[in-house]
């Protein structure tokens, strides 16, 4: 074959492959668009038949934290985009508040990134240039002209600059927000604020009396709680609970099976009053299946509570057998104190409400917690490495017309398939395969962060995010991308190995047809995450086949759906990298990345108005990892600008972006410089609480002025402790707020549905004589459906 037909028979596979990316991304387009717009408009429609599922935070919630009712119109949910940021953080925290935050800015910033991209790049990429094909074309990899490139590092550093100066500007309005929101009135008293945990305290101090003389000198210490090691309690009140459950339903089924009976042949009570027995549920009392004897399973369990009661009841009671854990939580009087203790006490943990504890964890000593933070990083190091293998498979299914050419079979299989459907297999198939594969890693790195030995759950979250993204940005985005390049030239790269980097740098941006596709995937999960599909699904099935005793049916109608800020962050971070990775190299990707956050926007201002209920509130701790964890992408943008730079032998424009990446590494540095008073944004600046008088030694309050201030002779600091003024007091705690659950845990009460044969009222008296408690308070079987069901008053110990 002579050097015409190659070069005919090469411009023919080319015009093929750029066929099939076209047909790739216009399917995706199709069928991500239909998908989404299809989710959107069922929205419209089922959001008003589902109170619970769509608008709970409407009467779920306590007053302050309530929404009002969305407009029933089929668009009317859209006022939503209303909202003021005042009213974002009063319903939904500051966590929820700098998250759509995030959104919004990105929004802003991608749609100017999309005009000026799109606008200058996409013609001097597609203009009498290379001789790529479709919307390989509009990528830099078509750009022949090595003055062209200016173009490409010039707008490099009008997208750095931009996000660089938006990361800190957001950073600065972050930590004048999170100032703000912990000095509000009713945060500064409240126990989160006030209250330290401090950890490894030597066994000489472990004392109240002794805690109490050492922290004086912060401030007036209000109420100090020792950490006492509960053993086996933990496990014995799970047991308790899984015995009260088991009563329950084995007592519901015999309550609505008779129920039934007696509906179709009338009551057959025993002269006893006791239902036959061949109602009653049994069970064999050996844990290897077939043998032991059978036993009434509701004289099984009832006995098991009571005997569980006895022990739990005098392992609660016994002092002397709590081992001490050598951590304290130590409540202050005021919010200032508590920030004045926690910024000199080594380790210490600030700003922890007692649900957000994580008890196990407090007992680890500090090399304990240093070597399960070593196995903690070598395995997620190793499981990143492993989940590269089957990244790098998807990676090759988005690339099966360059893979064909390798492969015999995949040739037959690909060629005999029609194009639409090639296009659904490298357009969706991928995106669809990356999603799920990186859906299952949480669960694993949520059980490592806990594994480390940290001691509040807001802090595992934290933990996860930075797991997560990390393994998102290697097998994601890098694996993906050098998969995706590799495998589109290696047909080239066998037969002319020699022009191994001309091949790559050609071909390397021609990754961003995968991207894309990536980041369409992403609007049907918006609309899949405005739609609640999940919890619809669930609440549905669970209604009808799960949930059947009171607390079941309780749990389902009071349960709400909250946002794990461990898993929120990163994808989204990751789409902003992607973005701002691709944005002079295929700028295509730049209207996809602006519509993505814009969607998302919408969706996530909904679900946090009308259906999430946090727990709790870091104050937009997770907002801030985020935004240095763009600066990832800034760098990689930056190395593979100087590395396609000089890959196309453009060497004046890769010295100029290696200059963009020094600039950016000092600017960077510089943004946590300037933020040097306050450089995790933990502890809170003692000025906001007032004005430090040094010569009085008091903090003087927000409604007294510097200039007020008398001069007085200066005293020696040490004779006093600090005192504070204009302070609200802090909130009065009981006595065991921070006591371990497991020394305060008491038996569920029993909760069985009223019923007309009195099988409940039955088993409530045999299980009081048995020192078990039950109650049928507010729960009842209609007699008519044979449901369970509740009255609006919760559980039965509740009612007390």
């Amino acid at each position: 074959m002579n050097n015409t037909e190659e070069k005919l028979s090469e411009s023919a596979k080319q015009q093929l492959q750029a066929d099939s990316a076209t047909t790739t991304l216009v399917t995706a387009i199709v069928f991500n668009g239909a998908l989404t717009l299809g989710l959107l408009v069922v929205f419209c429609f089922v959001r008003r038949w589902n109170r619970k599922v769509y608008e709970p935070k409407t009467y779920l919630v306590s007053e302050s934290k309530r929404s009002p009712r969305p407009p029933t119109s089929l668009l009317g949910w859209l006022n939503v985009l209303q909202t003021t940021d005042d009213d974002i953080i009063a319903h939904s925290g500051l966590d929820a508040y700098m998250f759509l935050r995030f959104f919004r800015q990105f929004a802003k910033l991608f749609t100017f990134f999309t005009i000026l991209g799109c606008g200058i790049l996409l013609p001097i990429n597609a203009i009498n240039q290379g001789t790529l094909n479709g919307i390989d074309k509009w990528t830099i990899g078509n750009v022949v002209d090595k003055q062209r490139l200016w173009a490409h590092v010039g707008l490099a550093y009008i997208f750095v600059a931009a996000t660089v100066y938006l990361l800190y500007k957001e950073h600065k309005e972050f930590i004048r927000l999170r100032q703000e929101y912990f000095t509000r009135p009713q945060n500064r008293k409240s126990a989160k604020a006030t209250t330290v945990l401090v950890m490894g305290i030597p066994y000489e101090l472990y004392d109240e009396e002794a805690l109490k003389n050492l922290f004086s000198i912060f401030g007036k210490v209000k109420k100090i709680w020792l950490n006492s090691d509960p053993k086996h309690l933990p496990k014995l009140n799970h047991e308790r609970e899984q015995l009260v459950n088991k009563f329950e339903g084995a007592a519901t089924n015999l309550i609505i099976n008779y129920a039934k009976h007696i509906k179709k042949n009338g009551s057959d009570l025993e002269k006893n009053g006791q239902v036959p027995k061949n109602f009653r549920l049994q069970h064999r009392d050996s844990p290897i299946p077939l043998m032991g004897r059978k036993v009434d399973s509701l004289e099984a369990y009832r006995l098991g509570i009571h005997k569980l009661n006895q022990i739990i009841s005098k392992d609660q009671q016994d002092l002397n057998k709590r081992k001490p854990m050598r951590s304290a939580f130590i409540q202050f009087t005021t919010q200032t104190s508590a920030q004045l203790a926690s910024t000199v006490t080594i380790p210490h943990t600030i700003e922890v409400a007692p649900n957000d504890v994580i008890w196990e964890n407090l007992n680890r000593k500090l090399l304990e917690r240093m070597i399960r933070k070593t196995i903690s990083f070598a395995t997620v190091s190793a499981l990143i490495l492993l989940w590269a293998i089957p990244v790098t498979f998807v990676a090759t299914i988005s690339k099966l017309d360059n893979l064909k050419e390798k492969i015999g079979f995949v040739k037959t299989i690909v060629d005999a398939l029609p194009k639409v459907i090639v296009g659904i297999i490298q357009g969706v198939l991928p995106a669809i395969a990356l999603a799920v594969l990186v859906m299952v890693l949480p669960i694993f790195l949520r059980f490592l962060s806990k594994f480390e030995g940290i001691v509040s759950y807001s802090h595992v979250a934290i933990s996860v995010m930075n797991k997560y993204f990390f393994f998102l940005v290697v097998n994601v985005l890098l694996v993906t991308t050098f998969a995706n390049g590799i495998f589109s030239a290696i047909a080239e790269l066998t037969r002319t190995p020699s022009k191994a980097l001309d091949i790559l740098a050609e071909n390397l941006p021609l990754a961003a047809t995968f991207f894309i596709t990536y980041v369409l995937l992403t609007f049907s999960k918006a609309a899949l995450e405005l739609c609640q599909v999940g919890p619809l699904i669930v609440n549905y099935v669970l209604k009808l086949f799960v949930a059947k005793t009171p607390r079941q049916i309780w749990i389902l109608e009071k349960k709400m759906s909250a946002m794990d800020w461990g898993t929120a962050f990163p994808p989204h971070t990751l789409i902003a990298c992607i973005g701002v990775i691709y944005s002079t190299v295929a700028p295509l990707i730049l209207p996809f990345v602006a519509f993505h956050f814009i969607l998302y926007y919408i969706a996530y201002m909904y679900n946090f108005l009308y259906v999430f209920d946090q727990p709790g509130d870091t104050g937009g701790l997770p907002f801030k990892k985020a935004v240095y964890q763009i600066y990832t992408g800034l760098f990689i943008f930056e190395l593979t600008m100087t590395g396609l730079m000089f890959l196309k032998k453009a060497f004046f424009q890769g010295v100029v972006s290696i200059v963009l990446l020094v600039l950016t590494i000092i600017l960077m540095n510089a943004t946590r410089s300037l933020f040097q008073h306050n450089p995790s944004v933990e502890f809170l600046p003692v000025d906001l609480a007032g004005v430090v008088d040094r010569k009085k030694r008091v903090l003087v309050g927000e409604s007294e002025s510097r200039e007020s201030l008398i001069a007085e002779k200066d005293e020696p600091a040490a004779e006093q402790p600090l005192e504070f003024s204009s302070q609200p007091p802090a909130e009065d705690l009981d006595q065991d707020a921070f006591t371990h659950p497991a020394f305060l845990a008491k038996q569920p009460i029993i909760w069985l549905p009223q019923d007309q044969a009195g099988i409940a009222q039955a088993e409530v008296e045999a299980c009081q004589k048995d020192e078990v408690l039950a109650s049928t308070a507010g729960a009842s079987l209609d007699p008519n459906t044979l449901k369970v069901i509740v009255d609006g008053r919760g559980f039965p110990e509740d009612r007390e």
